[in-house]
């Protein structure tokens, strides 16, 4: 599945990954690590403001998708509800 993303959602991308790691097992926490990386590579690359369609694995998109959720929990738990409509858009992206 391709997901079209700006170079600022790819970012917030990176952080809700990295706000997540080590919530999991070892296999999930690697499959976090190594989308992170990936990802990073691809946020340098991009232009400021363009968009881009990334190419996501289903595992990747599962991985994503739960990431997302919890951290979007998280933060309606804090009542940081800028930071959750942010997540779940990201989430829409990733659901559809």
């Amino acid at each position: 599945m391709k997901v079209k993303l700006d170079d600022y959602e790819v970012r917030v991308l990176i952080n809700g990954l990295i706000q997540q790691h080590r919530s999991y097992d070892a296999e999930t926490n690697g499959q976090i690590d190594s989308l992170a990386l990936r990802l990073c590579d691809i946020a340098e690359a991009m232009k400021p403001g363009r968009k881009k369609k990334i190419p996501f694995e289903p595992v990747e998109i599962r991985v994503i998708c739960q990431c997302l959720m919890e951290w979007r929990n998280r933060e309606i738990q804090a009542k940081r509800h800028g930071a959750v409509d942010a997540i779940n858009e990201l989430l829409i992206r990733f659901t559809r």
